[in-house]
């Protein structure tokens, strides 16, 4: 159990003057629980005072009982025949747990705009304005109380628990680092590329250091044309195949039992040019300069500009079109902390960042190199350390 996280919850409540939590995404189930659901349907209750409660589909009470920490489970009937309508049991289940508690402000998810998936993110669950009517329905005479602020800020600092599981995340990623190293040489695509590193991901990840549900989703753009629009958020892997000199560019996310790790690799088939080496060695001495500089107390701004400084004296600033880094852990990418210029927002003990310069043109290509930091007591740690190498 992550007694650090729920003392800090427990204080937060009181702090907010909130009698209790109620939360449905996938998340903050496990963020407040240390249970991961597989399809989103599960519903947590964490009291101030007690011991929180889990209504969870019948069918995944093992999954539950696996990964609650100190929660009484509630199971109800879902997916099965003659299954009651799972929005009025949840309902009835949570109106019981509040009845006779004289509850006054009760917290829920209100203003989520980007969610994670639960395990099967083939399908996500949403919350809208009916999950507020859901709630105040089953909280009457009760205030109910956005707390989306209260949680975001709860994910920023990670607990050594958190810590070890994203370690895990980033660890596993370096197997499809590997492969996509191994795998790069003219004749092969994007999509196969693709398809390698999360089937590496996937079967070699899976039961790696107790791990249990890992994916990974990966991306791979192929050549100057491709890569040099790498600086979005998300490729498109497609069926062009590598030539002699050109450059692959990975993006990877990988999840394992919920916890996230998002990483990046540029690699050239063959050989590099002196341009695409001039601009590697840029961008690895960028990264290294931000990292250099993340530690308590320094702002996002400063680390941000460590990287941008040394991209542009090199010459490639206008190159450059994004900002370093952003908060992850529980998602893939998180509001918090964001590595951006001119930014004030102070980095402290237990934030997690990616750390992501590059390097955007025709006809080099995209290069950027992504690692996943922690910040210490003192300075900062690399999750999951896997060698930078063009070729």
């Amino acid at each position: 159990m992550d007694h650090i996280r729920v003392n800090r919850i427990r204080i937060a409540l009181e702090a907010a003057h909130l009698d209790a939590l109620v939360v449905r995404l996938p998340e903050n189930v496990l963020l407040l629980s240390g249970f991961w659901p597989m399809i989103g349907a599960a519903t947590l209750v964490f009291p101030q005072e007690g011991k929180s409660v889990c209504i969870t589909p019948e069918c995944f009470l093992n999954e539950a009982m696996a990964g609650l920490w100190e929660a009484e489970i509630r199971p109800y009937p879902f997916g099965v025949l003659n299954s009651p309508d799972s929005t009025k049991i949840v309902g009835d289940i949570v109106s019981e747990i509040a009845r006779d508690k004289g509850w006054k402000r009760v917290g829920y998810e209100g203003s989520f705009s980007m969610i994670a998936p639960s395990w099967h993110s083939g399908e996500a669950r949403v919350l809208n304005e009916q999950t507020r009517n859901f709630y105040e329905a089953i909280f009457p005479g009760c205030l109910l109380i956005d707390a989306t602020s209260l949680l975001q800020t709860e994910r920023r600092r990670k607990t050594e628990y958190e810590t070890e599981k994203l370690r895990i995340a980033s660890e596993i990623s370096c197997f499809g680092l590997r492969t996509f190293e191994l795998a790069v040489e003219p004749g092969i695509s994007g999509v196969e590329l693709a398809a390698l590193v999360e089937r590496e991901v996937m079967v070699r990840g899976s039961g790696y250091k107790g791990a249990s549900r890992v994916r990974g989703y990966a991306q791979v753009a192929t050549g100057a044309e491709e890569s040099a629009i790498g600086y979005r958020m998300n490729e498109i892997s497609t069926r062009r195949t590598l030539k002699s000199g050109d450059i692959a560019l990975l993006e990877l996310g990988v999840v394992a039992d919920g916890y996230w790790a998002d990483r990046t690799r540029a690699r050239v088939a063959g050989q590099p040019s002196d341009e695409q080496a001039r601009v590697f060695d840029t961008v690895c001495r960028a990264q290294a300069a931000a990292i250099a500089a993340i530690k308590p107390r320094a702002t996002c701004g400063e680390v941000d500009g460590a990287a941008r400084a040394v991209i542009e004296e090199a010459g490639y600033g206008k190159e450059f079109l994004h900002i370093t880094g952003h908060g992850l852990g529980f998602a893939y990418h998180e509001p918090s902390p964001i590595l951006a210029p001119g930014s004030s927002e102070s980095l402290e003990e237990g934030n997690l960042i990616s750390v992501e310069p590059g390097v955007y043109f025709v006809p080099v290509g995209g290069i950027r190199l992504e690692e996943d930091v922690i910040v210490t007591a003192s300075s900062s740690e690399v999750l999951g350390p896997f060698p930078q190498k063009l070729a």
